[in-house]
């Protein structure tokens, strides 16, 4: 069927062709208007002689069937390629929210090495996976000073950080 298709195709430009070479050739007599005519029968004949072959061998309701076939197939995989973008930005935030995690329990972790209260995080991240914000909420008094710690230990401007002490 592709086959077909191309040689279709392929006609098409030759006849295109040769019949740019023949208005060339032409003179401007009265004939031109019969070689015209004769020209354009020739191109409606090329053009429909798949259809003409396909009617004539009885394999146009294969043919239908196969094309609609394939637009199926093309409508499926346009969906699949649809549902493949949703999983991607599914990946990517889960992927952020792994790092916010691990961040998070990271600063915990180094933070209950030195304070011995209660201690939560939670911190802000870009789309470019920069820190924006650290909040830590500590129950109870403590000396440490905590904005100094996260901003030696991880690089993060001192006003990113808020420190809530609590009861």
């Amino acid at each position: 069927m592709l086959d077909t298709f191309r040689n279709w195709i392929n006609m098409i430009l030759a006849i295109g062709i040769l019949f740019t070479v023949i208005r060339i050739i032409v003179p401007n007599t009265k004939l031109k208007k019969y070689i015209y005519s004769l020209m354009g029968i020739v191109t409606i004949i090329v053009i429909l002689g798949p259809v003409i072959n396909l009617v004539k061998n009885g394999d146009l309701k294969d043919s239908f069937k196969n094309i609609f076939l394939n637009m199926a197939t093309a409508e499926t995989l346009n969906m699949e390629y649809t549902n493949l973008s949703n999983y991607e930005d599914i990946n990517k935030n889960n992927v952020k929210e792994n790092f916010k995690s691990s961040v998070e329990n990271d600063i915990k972790q180094k933070l209950s090495e030195n304070i011995e209260n209660e201690i939560q995080v939670e911190i802000d991240i870009t789309d470019t996976y920069n820190i924006d914000k650290v909040t830590v909420k500590v129950t109870g008094d403590t000396s440490f000073d905590i904005v100094s710690f996260i901003n030696q230990e991880y690089d993060i401007d001192k006003q990113k950080v808020t420190v809530e002490k609590g009861g």
